[in-house]
C-alpha cells in the first residue's frame, strides 16, 4: 500500500532545500512530494539556458514517476524570457506529460489575482537585472508594480536569510509601496513563507511567497479537503475549485 494518496513533482534549477521543509509543513499528510533539480549555480543567462534545455527531460522523469502534478519552481529562469513565458513551460510539460502544472511566477500571478491584489510591490532576494525582469512579466500581464526592492542575498546563501530579517524587509518595502495591495515575494529558496504572517498581521495587506502559491496551486488541483492555517491568507483560503 502506498504510503501517498497523491503525489507533487518538482523541478527546481537548483537545490531544495527550503522546498521540502515548507512543503512537509503545510502539505496534507497523504500528499507526497517527488523532487528532481538542474543542478545550476548561479543567476546568470548560461545557467537559465542549462535549467530550460532539461526542463522536457526532467518533466518525463517525473512523469514516468506518476506523480499527480508538476510544479516548476525558478521564477528568474521564467521571467528571462519576456512576459507569458510561464504558460509556454506549463504548455510544454503538460503536453509532454499529460500531468497538470505550474510554474512559479504563474502560480505567483494566480495567488494574486485570487487575493485581489492588482497593484504589488516585489521585494526578493534577487539580483537587481532579475528584478527588472520580474517587473517587466508582471506589468506585461496586467498588474501595477507600485515598488520592486532586493535584499541582493547571494545564491548560495539564500536558505541562511533569516524570517524576522525578510519580514522587516517586506514590510519596509510595503512602506514604500504606499497604495500597493499586496506584496509578492518570489524565491522558493530563501525562507519567506515564514515572514508571511508577520508581514500581514502589521501591515493588514495580503502577502503572496513563493512556496504557499506555488502549493496553493498544486493543493487546489490534488487536494483541495481543506484550509491550512500558519502561512499566511493564501492557504487560509484553500477550498475545491
Amino acid at each position: 500500500m502506498s504510503l501517498w494518496r497523491k503525489r507533487i513533482g518538482g523541478i527546481s534549477p537548483t537545490v531544495m532545500e527550503v522546498v521540502t521543509y515548507d512543503y512537509y509543513r503545510m502539505a496534507p499528510a497523504d500528499i507526497g512530494f517527488v523532487g528532481i533539480t538542474s543542478n545550476i549555480d548561479f543567476w546568470d543567462t548560461e545557467h537559465f539556458d542549462r535549467a530550460l534545455a532539461s526542463l522536457s527531460q526532467a518533466a518525463d522523469y517525473l512523469a514516468a514517476r506518476a506523480v499527480d502534478f508538476i510544479i516548476h519552481f525558478g521564477t528568474p529562469l521564467a521571467v528571462s524570457r519576456g512576459p507569458g513565458y510561464g504558460a509556454e513551460i506549463i504548455r510544454l510539460i503538460e503536453e509532454g506529460t499529460g500531468v497538470r502544472a505550474t510554474t512559479s511566477i504563474s502560480s505567483a500571478v494566480a495567488a494574486m489575482e485570487h487575493l485581489g491584489i492588482e497593484r504589488v510591490a516585489v521585494a526578493s532576494p534577487y539580483p537587481r537585472e532579475i528584478n527588472d525582469n520580474v517587473t517587466r512579466y508582471l506589468e506585461g500581464g496586467g498588474f501595477s508594480v507600485a515598488a520592486c526592492e532586493t535584499m541582493d542575498v547571494p545564491f548560495r546563501e539564500l536558505q541562511d536569510a533569516e524570517p524576522p530579517a525578510i519580514a522587516e524587509f517586506g514590510l519596509r518595502v510595503l512602506e514604500q509601496a504606499g497604495d500597493a495591495d499586496g506584496l509578492y515575494m518570489p524565491c522558493p529558496q530563501w525562507p519567506a513563507a515564514d515572514a508571511v504572517c508577520a508581514i500581514e498581521e502589521q501591515s493588514g495587506r495580503p502577502v503572496v511567497a513563493s512556496d504557499p502559491a506555488d502549493f496553493f496551486a498544486a493543493f487546489r488541483e490534488v487536494a483541495p479537503d481543506a484550509p491550512i492555517a500558519g502561512f499566511g491568507r493564501l492557504l487560509e483560503t484553500l477550498k475545491p475549485n
